[in-house]
């Protein structure tokens, strides 16, 4: 396979190269090491498990579930979308739109949103799930819905950014910015910091934008374009922007990571790594997959690497989240298992197996407790041992 055509494999996500034989669409970058050989301890505990609907072996769109007190949402690409209780993952209301969803889940306190493949945003309400309105806004919509201060925030896949009334649907600003002939697909979900919209572009800035005007108040260079064609000069910002505190981590494909001051935007540091996946942290440790499937621990204050763990590269990682309580964060890989990691040195320290094949995404859910999204569509709520 050269290098071109596995490189554009890894962007298109796609099911089968344009060599011999399938690569797993949540697999990427060199060969897959081999699954470390650890003890399956009662570390993490299964609490229950769901099976959302369509799942997402045809799909190169990921829903990702909103979790919420004792509620968490999910939609799956067909158009279902669900209300279960955290605790038993029972549903308490569920409603079939009955057309292909391309972004979701979004919300506040009293609505829902999502996204259609024809470019359509539709808001239903939070307690049974009745359709509110639907706002076609004329391109398709590729990042989670934002949803705040009375405005529904999206982002569109040709390069606009639309701010929508939450109860009305009526558009009432648009911010266009021209988009690269070649650019990873899929969008970053953008950060509310303030009243302030933060958003990622792909040719590698970094904006705010005023949610109620639509007015860019800043506008920052996050990685600039390097190599002499369009797919090594590809800089996407796909990673969400993540705060902790005053600093805000930003990441570009094939760029840096770079920690900002929410005080004044100045750049406080950049690391070069770079990654698509969501970002982490556990105490002051941000935490990392690269795109190799490497994870990494970096200081928060000053970007030092503290470690670096190989041992999943290559296995389509996810990116990290650091659960509460202990010094541990959880990853899962292409195959369904589930990985806990020590923070503090790095080790992988225990794994278990998933319903549902590759775990696509690891997300936060009530207290401690956290979930699992699979290739198939099941959600699996997990809780760790004291």
């Amino acid at each position: 396979m050269n290098t071109g055509c596995a490189s554009l494999l890894v962007l298109a996500l796609a099911l089968a190269g344009c060599g011999t034989g399938p690569v797993h669409f949540a697999r990427e970058g060199p060969q897959a090491a081999d699954s470390p050989k650890l003890r399956t301890s009662a570390e993490v505990t299964r609490r229950w498990k769901r099976d959302t609907g369509a799942g997402y072996a045809d799909s190169s769109t990921l829903l990702l579930p909103m979790a919420a007190a004792d509620r968490i949402f999910v939609a799956e690409p067909a158009g279902l979308i669900q209300a279960l209780d955290s605790a038993s993952g029972k549903p308490l209301w569920q409603v079939d739109l009955e057309e292909p969803l391309a972004a979701g889940i979004g919300g506040d306190n009293s609505i829902l949103v999502v996204a259609t493949g024809e470019g359509t945003v539709v808001a239903l309400g939070r307690d049974n799930g009745a359709v509110l309105w639907r706002t076609a806004i004329g391109s398709e919509v590729l990042a989670r819905p934002v949803v705040t201060e009375g405005k529904v925030l999206v982002r569109s896949g040709d390069g606009q950014v639309i701010g929508l009334n939450a109860q009305t649907g009526v558009v009432g600003w648009r911010v266009r910015r021209a988009v690269p002939s070649l650019s990873v697909r899929g969008l970053s979900t953008p950060a509310i910091v303030e009243g302030v919209l933060v958003v990622g572009f792909a040719n590698g800035r970094l904006a705010g934008i005023d949610v109620h005007s639509g007015q860019e108040l800043w506008n920052v260079l996050i990685a600039r374009p390097r190599g002499s064609n369009e797919i090594t000069r590809l800089t996407d910002i796909d990673a969400d922007p993540y705060r902790v505190g005053n600093l805000l981590f930003v990441a570009a494909y094939q760029g840096r990571i770079s920690a900002l001051s929410l005080d004044n935007q100045s750049m406080l540091w950049r690391s070069d790594i770079s990654t698509l996946k969501p970002m982490g942290s556990r105490a002051r440790v941000l935490l990392v997959t690269a795109d190799d499937g490497t994870i990494i621990g970096i200081d928060q204050s000053s970007g030092a690497t503290l470690w670096t763990q190989t041992a999943l590269r290559g296995r389509g990682v996810t990116g990290p989240l650091g659960l509460e309580g202990a010094e541990r964060a959880v990853v899962g890989d292409y195959q369904g298992f589930v990985y806990l990691l020590d923070t503090v040195a790095g080790k992988v320290t225990s794994r278990t197996r998933a319903p549902g094949g590759a775990v696509l995404a690891v997300l936060a859910s009530s207290g401690d407790a956290f979930l699992t999204l699979s290739e198939n569509g099941t959600l699996t709520s997990w809780i760790p041992a004291d």
